[in-house]
């Protein structure tokens, strides 16, 4: 295993150290209220996973939790295993397209306050290793690297810009760079924070590293 690995982040790199340092500042709270539960049934959304985004902000009102509830009863469900890492862009009718008809039957006909963030707060806790939650302040940081992105992939011209794209280009950067792997041994050693960060998706450790 390298000893020089750097999480990269939006073409910034961050020591190992640095990151550790990062999220011990992270609020343990969210962690248990947001990540923690897990995904559930698979094909099953609740009203208590819909409320648990109030702990990453989401703001979702009473009327929007019963919408995303009975939205999801006719949900077209990828892939419980579904993983971004695996989600090739380029091949059509494959993982990629399955993601994207997932999120489309949210965003169709959503109330008017339900947009790209609480959707993706949602979609994030039903499966958590293929959809990166999408606030301002990811996109705010990923938005250049998502606008070339587009241009990489013509089938996706009709995104301004595709965050989860650029996003799983650096989760695949960071897991065959060994960097994931260090910092996860490297989090062993921080006692409760290590333990409960073991059991959150690689996907969700980038997006706290995002918001430093």
């Amino acid at each position: 295993m390298s000893t020089s690995a750097a999480i990269v982040i939006a073409g910034q790199e961050r020591s190992i150290g640095k990151c550790v340092d990062e999220l011990r500042h992270y609020p343990g709270r969210t962690i248990t209220r947001y990540d923690l539960p897990g995904p559930g049934d698979p094909t099953t959304l609740t009203r208590d996973e819909v409320a648990r985004t109030h702990a990453v902000y989401s703001r979702v009102s009473e009327k929007e939790l019963v919408w995303f509830v009975e939205r999801a009863t006719s949900a077209p469900w990828p892939p419980v295993d579904a993983d971004l890492r695996r989600a090739e862009p380029n091949i059509r009718n494959g993982l990629y397209d399955q993601l994207e008809a997932f999120y489309r039957h949210f965003e169709k006909d959503a109330p008017s306050r339900v947009a790209r963030s609480k959707i993706s707060k949602v979609l994030h806790i039903k499966r958590p290793k293929a959809y990166p939650i999408l606030d301002s302040k990811v996109t705010n940081v990923y938005r250049q690297d998502a606008e070339q992105a587009v241009e990489r992939y013509p089938r996706l011209k009709y995104q301004k810009a595709a965050y989860w794209v650029a996003i799983r280009d650096d989760l695949i950067t960071n897991t065959e760079s060994e960097a994931l792997a260090q910092l996860r041994a490297a989090l062993g050693h921080e006692g409760t924070l290590g333990a409960n960060l073991s059991r959150i998706t690689d996907l969700r450790l980038l997006d706290m590293l995002t918001w430093h």
